[in-house]
C-alpha cells in the first residue's frame, strides 16, 4: 500500500500545457499509419528521457525557440502528432490528424540538482507522468516537458 507524500517537503510547481502541430496542414488527407508488431508489442512501455541543461547554456532561450523547430519536424514525422485508433479489425493504428504532440512547461520552486539532492535521484515530477487512454482518440502520443525555476 502506497503512501502519501510528505507535503511539507514537495516543492510548489506549476505547469502549462500547449500543442505543436505539424508545419503543413494535412486537411482532408487524413492518413494512417499501421503499427508494426514491434510498435504493438511496446505498446504498454513508454520511454521517459531527461536532458539537463546548465542555466548558462540555456540562458536566452525562451520557449518559443524550443518549440519554433518542431513545427516543421513534426512534418517530417506526422504520425507522432497522430493519435491511435483501432480498425474495424481490432487492431490498432495512428490516424496522422495533426492533432500535436503535448508541450508541458512547469515552473518549480527549486533546481534540479536541488530536487534530485533531497529526492536522492527519484525523478517523479521532473517528466511528464502521462499515459495513453483512457479515451485513445484523445491522449497524444508524445509529451516534452520543459522545466524552468520559478522566480519568487
Amino acid at each position: 500500500m502506497g503512501s502519501l507524500p510528505n507535503l511539507d517537503q514537495t516543492p510548489l510547481q506549476t505547469s502549462r500545457i500547449s500543442t505543436v502541430v505539424p508545419a503543413t496542414p494535412r486537411g482532408e488527407e487524413n492518413s494512417a499509419y499501421n503499427l508494426n508488431y514491434m510498435d504493438l508489442l511496446m505498446k504498454l512501455h513508454y520511454i521517459r528521457s531527461i536532458y539537463i541543461f546548465n542555466s548558462e547554456s540555456v540562458q536566452k532561450l525562451s520557449i518559443s525557440d524550443l518549440k519554433k523547430p518542431m513545427f516543421p519536424l513534426l512534418d517530417l514525422y506526422s504520425h507522432v502528432s497522430g493519435r491511435v485508433r483501432i480498425s474495424e479489425s481490432g487492431r490498432a493504428f495512428i490516424k496522422c490528424n495533426d492533432a500535436g504532440v503535448r508541450i508541458v512547461e512547469s515552473q518549480c520552486d527549486k533546481t534540479v540538482g536541488e530536487w534530485l539532492d533531497e529526492n536522492e535521484y527519484y525523478v517523479d515530477g521532473l517528466v511528464h507522468d502521462h499515459v495513453l487512454g483512457p479515451d485513445l482518440a484523445f491522449s497524444p502520443l508524445v509529451f516534452v516537458k520543459v522545466r524552468t525555476k520559478l522566480s519568487l
